[in-house]
């Protein structure tokens, strides 16, 4: 009886053995799928850079030489600080899918590569706070550029309906700031829910 209880165990094993290096063998070989947003956000972020920075150098070539008179430059109604700022917005979307691409090949390929330590990505809390970041300075800019333009009805409401979420992500990063502050120190958590206990040798003291 001890013998089939010992030889089903030793099945059973075997077989948790075999499902387990199986499975660890398609994780591994799935994990190349990722390869393929990588390649996409690669490829985004160069075109925001590319196209960006070409706009960007054709603006200011035509406000120089409009300053100098020798040509008329197209106005958009926007001043040209703002719509240099849209462009930096540009730059700093291409920047975060660029660093995105980059995160998900330290994730799932696990390549070890030498990397500035800004670029280092360990989590996917990481990513998620630099596109947050990003969608911020979206929305702001996205405003800014709003208030500059003429006949805009309704200013207020736009703010309200920019302020709004942005101040949801604050909240939503200030409360997982703190849960994971709680993780890293617990004793701090127990500590303001425990009494401070008494020295043994003030308890002496007092019974004396």
């Amino acid at each position: 009886m001890s013998g089939n209880s010992s030889s089903n165990q030793s099945e059973f094993a075997s077989k948790t053995i075999r499902t387990s290096s199986n499975t660890r063998f398609i994780v591994l070989i799935t994990r190349y799928i990722v390869l393929i947003p990588i390649l996409g956000l690669t490829l985004a972020a160069m075109m925001l850079f590319i196209f960006g920075g070409f706009h960007l150098i054709g603006l200011v070539v035509e406000t120089t030489l409009s300053y100098l008179g020798m040509v008329k430059q197209n106005t958009t109604g926007l001043p040209i600080y703002v719509e240099i700022i849209e462009y930096v917005h540009t730059f700093l979307i291409g920047t975060v899918l660029y660093l995105t691409a980059v995160g998900f090949f330290q994730l799932f390929i696990g390549k070890k590569i030498e990397l500035p330590g800004w670029m280092q990505i360990q989590d996917t809390m990481e990513l998620e706070t630099d596109l947050i970041g990003v969608a911020v300075v979206v929305l702001v800019i996205n405003f800014m550029s709003i208030s500059f333009r003429e006949n805009v009805q309704d200013l207020a409401r736009y703010g309200i309906a920019i302020a709004l979420p942005i101040a949801a992500l604050g909240f939503f990063l200030g409360m997982r700031a703190w849960a994971k502050k709680q993780e890293r120190h617990p004793e701090d958590r127990q500590g303001k829910n425990e009494a401070p206990r008494p020295s043994p040798e003030k308890v002496v003291e007092e019974g004396s």
